[in-house]
């Protein structure tokens, strides 16, 4: 006789059959001969006896098998169980007949357009759905996706839209799950109305939600005009109420939000508006009294005088009782504590309320428990990176006391030597042992690639066409050390560079650089393009310059600070070349004053700058190659000739200052928005002996004048091109040194030339609004201005016959590029490939009269250019 066992009734059953039953037996009967498995196919006999406490041999108990059966169906393996019996030679034959759940082996989702699978399996994973292909058919796991992929319509604005699932059997045992979606129509909060509130206008009551907007321009980009129920609760309690709270409505009742769906207008323009299904939300408020402050105290504090830690409020006797200004400044004296390791600072707040004054006296009772002192600091992950290069950059010491302020500048720093990927906050933490009262430091870190050998190419406004070989190390055998080689030969630059920095000269904080360089640069202008007369749109040569030299760099951190202090000295001989035509009067007019004897051609071969740049650097930026928050400063003079030797002497001061912030209005931190302005101005000083013993002011070199445009500077502008402009007059000489006439005229014969003269004087604002995109890829929309002028128009007169006349529109307009790029980091030489569209808002269009010529000087509108490189 076969006795069954089945779920859901198992436990009557067991009591009803198999107990009678194994009383009626005989006591050879009453034990287990042999127990069976059957039906299992995916799932392992060894896993189905592992659920089965029975054995082989044991005494027939229904209630020991009820548990079995029990436990396995809470397995989760099957989908029907049941207990056969029957009788054997020596016992009871026990068979356990299972039908697993099928599996499913495809899972879709018709009909979803708002939103990617991507975000479906995003969206399951955050609450826990476990629903996943070759997983087991379970209906519950059914609901919970249901009901999260209505989550994800409500969260896209589709609160109308239908979630059914369909379920087709795939002999033998599996199923394909579809969850058939109808999105529906897209409905936005057409209008948020507040009740029973009589002390704020509803527009102020608008602004104090911050993540639900009423449908808007911006709300278009944010997304803050979708419905969701949990968003706007959360932002009635963080916001709504905080608002109310600043302005001393401490008592505030907000009611349970009210919604329905209307039909109301929508669009921008009066004309093209169309009526749709919008939000209406109903906001049950009341303010309750306004109170003021009667009194505040701070009480119990022995580390600091309670006045100043009450000072700190900003609030006094008949002020309204801010609890913003009251959380930030707990905030700060938490922070404050805890600078000095008192990590377990606490307080105890009093409050009395006078309700006939409506007034407050607030007491805070400081606990500030004992100071912190750090244990260990442990590095992790640094595989090839000493603990020593690690430890000298962390302000915090072992034995030390501990503070958090301390903590979070050590990151800045390690962040700020560009060896590891970001240090993020999850990647380091600090764990206090209340026994001893001190504090484990651990930090985790994940180096990148310490170096590289890379053979770079393409095309660059700055270098033209390129081929490279670059060997870079930026931590040379963990050791901190970075140590740099490259050659680069292409059409506009070729450069050999040996350069090597060393940040903790002989383990003091004194970091040394030395680089030694031979550059070849061929300064092109583009600015013919656009003349009437002159259309070839090629750029034009104006002069090759070589550098030899050598430049050494100390300097110093002040104090435990991100300010540095240094100087760097430089020797280079530089030599001129192939120069143009048209520019080469202007050129050698002022060459000859720097050469012994006036001499041109020595001049060409090379003239000597030996030159001294004290320098004052701030630098709090959160990244080496990236940033995405801090500040950086760079200021610095450099000063050559005089007591330095040379052959010629200048000053130059220079102002670099740079910004990041995260955005959080538009994309809650995730985008950066960068800034920069760039200021230099040069000038020169002392006097030049010409021949004859005569003695003349010294000039700026055509070389070192400022030509902008480019990459870096102004991006829908070439290279170089933007230049005040000026008119050469160079007379004609016979042999005898006699001027030449022309026969024509009868005048002197004089030649004039056009020529880019470049300013003395240089201001340029970058601002950048930067967007990660997927991994390496980003984009950046941009908006550049800048102006290099001639300040000192005496700064361009020359040593030889030749006089210039500065073309004066040319020497005070502005120029503007907007407009966007791609950009797709390298890993090799860490660096973006930038592809760069540009559109110039701000250009010079007009004429230029030249003897009896004018020409129309017309700078280009657009702009498209690929480049490899930053541009701040």
């Amino acid at each position: 006789m076969v006795r069954v066992l089945k779920p859901g009734i198992c436990h009557l059953v067991g009591l009803l059959v198999l107990g009678p039953l194994a009383l009626a037996q005989a006591p050879q009967r009453n034990t287990i001969q042999h127990i069976e498995i059957r039906g299992n196919r995916r799932i392992p006999e060894d896993t189905i006896r592992f659920y089965i406490q029975a054995h082989d041999g044991d005494a027939f108990d229904p209630a020991r098998l009820e548990l079995d059966l029990r436990a396995l169906y809470k397995a989760n393996f099957f989908e029907t169980i049941s207990i056969e019996e029957r009788d054997g030679d020596t016992g009871k034959i026990v068979t356990f007949v299972v039908k697993e759940k099928p599996l499913i082996r495809s899972i879709e989702y018709p009909g979803a357009k708002s939103f990617t699978e991507s975000n479906i399996l995003d969206h399951f994973k955050q609450r826990k759905v476990g629903l996943t292909v070759d997983s087991q058919y379970d209906p519950a796991k059914i609901r919970m996706a249901e009901r999260a992929l209505k989550e994800l319509l409500n969260l896209n604005g589709k609160p109308l839209g239908t979630v059914h699932t369909e379920i087709e059997n795939i002999p033998p045992s599996s199923v394909r799950v579809r969850f058939v979606i109808d999105e529906g129509p897209k409905v936005r909060i057409g209008q948020i109305k507040f009740v029973g509130d009589k002390v704020f206008h509803d527009g102020e009551l608008k602004d104090g939600l911050k993540l639900t907007k009423e449908r808007g321009l911006m709300t278009i980009f944010k997304g803050t005009d979708k419905y969701h129920r949990e968003k706007l609760e959360a932002d009635i309690e963080m916001n709504l109420k905080q608002f109310y709270k600043e302005h001393g409505y401490i008592q505030v009742q907000i009611g349970d939000p009210l919604t329905r769906i209307f039909e109301g207008s929508r669009g921008f323009i009066p004309m093209f508006r169309k009526t749709k299904q919008q939000f209406y939300v109903e906001i049950p408020i009341d303010a309750g009294d306004q109170y003021r402050i009667s009194g505040l105290k701070v009480v119990d504090s022995k580390l600091f005088k309670p006045e100043a830690l009450e000072r700190a409020f900003g609030l006094k006797k008949g002020d309204v009782a801010n609890f913003k200004k009251i959380k930030d400044a707990l905030e700060q004296i938490k922070k404050l504590y805890g600078n000095y390791g008192y990590i377990n600072m606490s307080y105890l707040p009093e409050q009395n309320f006078d309700e006939q004054k409506k007034t407050m006296d607030l007491t805070f009772r400081i606990v500030e428990d004992r100071q912190f002192f750090v244990n260990q600091i442990n590095f992790t992950g640094n595989t090839k990176t000493r603990d020593k290069v690690m430890r000298r950059e962390f302000l915090l010491e072992e034995g030390k006391v501990f503070s958090s302020v301390l903590l979070d500048q050590s990151i800045l720093r390690l962040n700020q030597l560009g060896f590891f990927e970001r240090i993020e906050e999850k990647d380091y933490n600090a764990k206090p042992d209340d026994k001893t009262g001190t504090v484990d430091v651990g930090v985790k870190v994940k180096e990148r690639s310490q170096q590289s050998i890379g053979l770079t190419g393409g095309v660059s406004g700055i270098s033209g066409s390129f081929l490279g070989l670059n060997y870079t190390t930026n931590n040379f055998r963990g050791r901190g050390e970075s140590f740099e080689f490259s050659v680069t030969g292409g059409t506009r630059t070729t450069d050999l560079i040996v350069s090597f920095t060393e940040p903790y000269l002989f383990d003091t904080r004194t970091s040394m650089g030395l680089s030694v360089f031979n550059q070849r640069y061929r300064f092109d202008t583009f600015s013919t393009f656009g003349f009437t007369s002159v259309v070839s749109g090629q750029p034009l040569e104006l002069f090759t310059q070589r550098t030899t030299g050598s430049t050494l760099t100390l300097s110093r951190p002040l104090r435990y600070s991100f300010w540095r202090l240094g100087a760097s000295y430089t020797y280079q001989r530089i030599g001129i070349g192939r120069i143009a035509e048209g520019f080469q009067s202007f050129a050698l007019n002022q060459l000859i004053g720097f050469a012994p004897g006036g001499n041109p051609n020595a001049a060409l071969k090379g003239i000597i700058r030996s030159e001294v740049t004290p320098m004052l650097s701030y630098n709090s930026t959160n990244h080496f190659f990236n940033p995405t928050r801090g500040s950086s400063l760079n200021l610095s003079v450099s000063v050559s000739g005089g007591i330095l030797g040379g052959d010629f002497s200048m000053i130059r001061p220079s102002i670099e200052f740079r910004h990041f912030i995260p955005d959080k209005w538009l994309s809650h931190r995730r985008n950066t928005v960068g800034f920069r302005f760039l200021g230099q101005y040069i000038q020169a000083y002392g006097a030049v002996q010409e021949q004859g013993g005569t003695r003349r002011p010294s000039t700026i070199p055509f070389f070192d004048r400022f030509f902008i445009g480019g990459e870096t500077t102004i991006r829908g502008f070439d290279i170089r091109s933007i230049s005040p402009m000026g008119i050469s007059f160079t007379p004609h000489f016979d042999s005898a040194g006699n001027p030449e006439i022309d026969l024509n005229t009868g005048l002197p014969r004089i030649d004039k030339n056009l020529v880019p003269v470049g300013g003395d004087t240089l201001g340029i604002v970058n601002a950048e609004y930067r967007i990660p995109i997927a991994g390496p890829l980003s984009v950046a929309a941009f908006y550049d201005i800048g102006i290099t002028r001639v300040s000192r128009p005496k700064s361009l007169g020359g040593f030889g016959a030749s006089t210039l006349q500065l073309i004066g529109p040319t020497n005070s307009t502005v120029r503007g590029s907007t407009g966007a790029e791609i950009q797709f980091l390298l890993p090799v030489i860490s660096a973006p490939f930038r592809l760069i569209f540009a559109f110039n808002p701000q250009v010079f269009d007009g004429f230029i009269t030249l003897g009896t010529s004018p020409l129309h000087f017309r700078e280009p509108r657009r702009d498209i250019k690929f480049t490899i490189g930053r541009s701040f």
